[in-house]
């Protein structure tokens, strides 16, 4: 199975369903040309407004129990950050794949840790993470 498809459906189940129940959520594209060329990556993966407060996330996969901040792509970083200061809730989403656990990173924990020189944070420095924090 592609990298990250598992998470990316799972995902897509609970947007689905964050809709159906009144919730604003939907996952970024990329700007691609009508025939498909690509043109520009999107900002992050996903936003959803809930009760007044904005999550902005984007998701990854790890298959071991560091995560490597090399897949913090610095734009989604620094979109992540300009949301963050704009009051939204914004992180990384990791799905540690071998023990089955969601862990969020904070945009700017993220950032701080890339401008200490750290190449990747544990499974145990994100905050454990439910879909049902959206609910608001």
């Amino acid at each position: 199975m592609r990298r990250g498809f598992y998470f990316e459906n799972e995902l897509g189940r609970v947007i689905s369903w964050l809709n159906s129940v009144g919730i604003h959520a939907h996952k970024n594209h990329p700007r691609r040309t009508e025939s498909g060329v690509w043109i520009e990556g999107e900002p992050f993966d996903y936003e959803v407004f809930s009760d007044g407060t904005l999550y902005c996330f984007d998701a990854k996969e790890c298959a071991g129990r560091r995560w490597s901040l090399s897949n913090a792509k610095l734009g989604q970083l620094n979109n992540l950050m300009m949301c963050a200061r704009h009051g939204a809730e914004a992180f990384f989403l990791v799905l540690f794949t071998e023990v089955r656990k969601l862990k969020r990173y904070d945009a700017e924990q993220v950032r701080a840790a890339l401008a200490d020189g750290k190449k990747s944070l544990t499974m145990e420095e994100g905050a454990d993470w439910d879909w049902r924090t959206l609910l608001g």
